[in-house]
C-alpha cells in the first residue's frame, strides 16, 4: 500500500495542509479547500503544490478507496493514480475532523468505464477532453509507436481501447516491483511513455492502472 502523510500548520481558521502520497505533493494549501461534495459525489481539488487545481472523484472498490479523473479535463488537468485503504482514509478524515459516514455514504462503486478512464487518461494528448470518446480519440492519435512486447499483445491493446470493457475480474491489485512493464511510446501530452500492461514471473498479464496499481485480464 503506498503512503500517505499529511501535517497542517497555522492557525485555525486558516489552517493550511500539506498532504503526500508515495512521497509525491498531490495538496499544499487551506484545508477547507481540499473537500468538496457540491456534485453529489466525494471530491478532492489536488494541486500538487502548483496554482491550479485538478479535481479527482472518489470510488469503491473492495477495500480500496479509488481517485478517478473529473471529466471535463482541460490540457494543463494533471492526474496521478490515487489508491488509499478504507484505513488510510479513515485516518485522514479523523485527522482533517470530517465525519467518515457521511462521507463514505456518498462514494459509489467503482464501474468498468471509470477503471478505463484511470487506465487512459495519462496517454492523452494536450487536447481538452469532453467525454470518453474524445479520450479514445485523443489516445490512439498520441501513440507514436509499441514496444516489441506491447506489439505481440497489439490485439488485446486496441481492443480495451476501443472497446466498452467486460472483466472476467474487478479485483485491483498492487503489482511487484519486479513485474514486466509493456510499453507504449506517445507523441505529447504529459507523459512520453505509457506503461500499458504489467506482466508477473508466470506470464500473466494485468492492465496497468498506474503506480503500480493492476487489474487482472
Amino acid at each position: 500500500m503506498k503512503k500517505l502523510d499529511y501535517k497542517t500548520y497555522g492557525e485555525f481558521t486558516n489552517e493550511l495542509l500539506y498532504l503526500k502520497y508515495d512521497s509525491q505533493i498531490i495538496y499544499e494549501g487551506y484545508t477547507d479547500n481540499l473537500i468538496t461534495s457540491v456534485s453529489g459525489d466525494l471530491e478532492l481539488k489536488l494541486n500538487y503544490g502548483m496554482s491550479y487545481t485538478s479535481s479527482v472523484i472518489a470510488r469503491k472498490s473492495g477495500d480500496y478507496i479509488i481517485w478517478i479523473p473529473k471529466i471535463p479535463l482541460d490540457s494543463d488537468y494533471r492526474y496521478k493514480t490515487i489508491i488509499i485503504s478504507s484505513k488510510q482514509f479513515s485516518e485522514l478524515w479523523t485527522f482533517l475532523k470530517y465525519k467518515e459516514e457521511d462521507d463514505l455514504e456518498i462514494i459509489k462503486n467503482i464501474s468498468a468505464d471509470e477503471l478505463k478512464l484511470m487506465w487512459m487518461v495519462g496517454a492523452r494528448g494536450i487536447e481538452r477532453i469532453d467525454d470518453m470518446s474524445y479520450l479514445i480519440k485523443s489516445v490512439k492519435k498520441n501513440i507514436n509507436a509499441l514496444s516489441t512486447s506491447l506489439e505481440h499483445e497489439d490485439a488485446i491493446f486496441y481492443n480495451l481501447i476501443e472497446n466498452r470493457w467486460a472483466l472476467k475480474k474487478d479485483e485491483i491489485i498492487e503489482g511487484q516491483d519486479y513485474w514486466k512493464s509493456i510499453i507504449a511510446y506517445l507523441d505529447k501530452g504529459g507523459y512520453e511513455e505509457w506503461e500499458v500492461f504489467k506482466e508477473d514471473n508466470k506470464e500473466n498479464l494485468y492492465i496497468h492502472l498506474g503506480n503500480g496499481y493492476c487489474l487482472p485480464i
